[in-house]
């Protein structure tokens, strides 16, 4: 289930923080819920996927150690173990729908929370029976699941879709998948590479160098303009957020030097072992919160400006 690998849902959560909507009770609950489903369903196509890559992570020195490549969980198993989680996914959120509280339902957005996450699990299981053989199609749809996340997090607490969330979700996510992409083909001589993922082929060190550039660059890029962007002056009551822009770069910029040493090819294992990029983070997540709550007072604007 890679219970760990959860730590992604934290783009469900992302909308409740630009939002505003932080300081209300309800909208927690709603988050919660959505993350949970979402965790349920990430777990649901890894177990899939893990049956699907059996042969090839057999071959990949750290991947041979999962469950079904090492023979420790039969595929039959991994397979109901991963529908089963699906439908109570599906289950949890078809409850939602049927609670209500002082005559409102709880998710006001619940159809089109179950919409999103059919859209996330429709995506990621064409991603494990054949898009991932694909280049560049294959990290495209690897961030586009995190788009989908970030949509679902949106439904979920009723708030409309921005269309700075997917731009910078977008661009964000593209740079974490091919760093991942870059420490596969480094790490591993070409064969080796090419045998445990098929799209390894057509990626070289200096290609995806390339790529990397230019995403991260898109990733700051847009970052930036949504700082400056009218709508994000107008919901911050000022263009305070410009402060935040050397706390992503220096997050970029850390974790792409972190994946750069050996071993350091999950983006989990970097975010769980690396205490900086979480100070990081946890400023970056209270300098937004703050800039919302009391941006718009005389003496924090005074400050700021």
């Amino acid at each position: 289930m890679r219970i760990s690998h959860w730590i992604k849902n934290g783009f469900v959560a992302a909308p409740l923080l630009f939002s505003g909507k932080f300081m209300e009770p309800w909208p927690w609950i709603e988050t919660a819920l959505a993350v949970l489903v979402f965790g349920l369903l990430a777990s649901a196509v890894y177990m899939i996927n893990d049956v699907c890559d059996a042969e090839k992570d057999r071959l990949h020195p750290v991947k041979r150690n999962r469950p079904v490549a090492s023979g420790r969980l039969s595929p039959t198993s991994a397979v109901l173990g991963g529908v089963g989680l699906a439908l109570l996914a599906y289950a949890l959120m078809a409850a939602e729908v049927a609670i209500t509280t002082n005559g409102r339902r709880i998710g006001g957005s619940d159809m089109l929370l179950m919409s999103w996450a059919s859209v996330y699990l429709a995506i990621n299981l064409l991603y494990s029976f054949w898009l991932k053989r694909l280049a560049i199609l294959d990290v495209l749809m690897v961030a586009m699941g995190f788009v989908v996340r970030a949509m679902a997090g949106a439904a979920a607490i009723e708030v409309p879709v921005s269309p700075w969330l997917v731009v910078c979700t977008l661009s964000l996510t593209l740079f974490i998948a091919l760093t991942k992409r870059r420490s596969e083909v480094t790490e591993l001589d070409a064969s080796h590479a090419s045998n445990v993922r098929a799209a390894n082929r057509e990626y070289t060190p200096a290609l995806l160098e390339y790529m990397l550039t230019v995403a991260t660059s898109m990733a700051i890029i847009t970052y930036t303009l949504y700082c400056l962007a009218p709508s994000t002056i107008q919901r911050f009551h000022s263009s305070h957020m410009v402060w935040t822009i050397p706390l992503v770069i220096y997050g970029l910029f850390r974790y792409n030097m972190l994946t750069r040493q050996a071993g350091k090819n999950d983006p989990v294992k970097v975010l769980l072992k690396d205490a900086t990029i979480w100070y990081v983070v946890g400023a970056y997540v209270a300098m937004t919160a703050i800039l919302w709550r009391f941006g718009r007072l005389p003496g924090i604007t005074d400050i700021l400006g």
